[in-house]
């Protein structure tokens, strides 16, 4: 499956919904991966047991594997089996416009693989191509992973800024909603107290005028403590 083609971008109002830091980790560790496979081959180097190195042959080979499939799920050819599926499609999303970053990560897949075969075979790994490993995974590839992280967490902060612009946008128009029905309270509480001069004035006819007086007045009164409260909450998404 090719989830590059099935998701976009994520919706602003998914930032604090989904693990979007767990999908972006993943693309950082693949600095720690490159470094734990240095360390495996290093260790393969000594003198050690069979059982040793039947280990440390597996964990080179559990890096190897990991790190081909970041890879991959950043090209969109697969995904994070424990994470949501459309995190996957958002980070190929994102890498596929990535080309030079793209290239130095699959040329460093290509070395780690390399230098997995090696350890794994009778004759090891060259001193030469170790050397050649680790300086490649220091330079170019440790800059690339960096920079292509900081470039994914700026989609985060986009977002964020998007999901802050809608909040704004939300409390105007909750504002100028507020407004017109704080001009209906005052309305119905001038109602309510002509409504009871009326009662008054009346006298003994006036007392069903004086209920529906009251009535409006404490409608008048619920209006109000609303519209109070309405604007506590919008002050907060303003200050906020």
């Amino acid at each position: 499956m090719n989830a590059q083609t099935e998701i976009t971008a994520p919706d602003a109002a998914t930032i604090d919904t989904l693990p979007y830091r767990a999908a972006i980790d993943r693309v950082a560790t693949m600095r720690a991966l490159v470094m734990r496979m240095a360390l495996a081959i290093s260790q393969l180097a000594s003198d050690r047991t069979d059982d040793q190195r039947e280990s440390l042959q597996a964990d080179a080979q559990a890096h190897a594997e990991k790190l081909r499939h970041t890879y991959d799920v950043l090209r969109g050819q697969s995904t994070f089996t424990d994470l949501p599926e459309e995190l996957s499609g958002w980070l190929a999303t994102i890498a596929q416009d990535q080309t030079s970053r793209m290239a130095a990560i699959s040329r460093m897949a290509d070395m780690t693989d390399s230098l997995r075969d090696a350890a794994l075979g009778d004759d090891g790994v060259k001193p030469s191509d170790f050397d050649s490993y680790v300086a490649y995974a220091q330079g170019d590839f440790f800059e690339v992973v960096t920079v292509l992280t900081e470039h994914i967490w700026k989609y985060i902060e986009d977002g964020r800024a998007l999901q802050l612009e809608r909040a704004m946008q939300s409390a105007t128009r909750l504002g100028e909603g507020l407004s017109r029905l704080e001009r209906i309270g005052k309305y119905v509480r001038s109602m309510s107290i002509n409504a009871s001069v009326e009662a008054s004035r009346a006298g003994e006819a006036g007392k069903g005028l004086a209920i529906i007086a009251q009535e409006f007045k404490v409608l008048a009164e619920e209006v109000q403590e609303l519209t109070f409260s309405a604007r506590q909450d919008i002050e907060s998404i303003e200050n906020a």
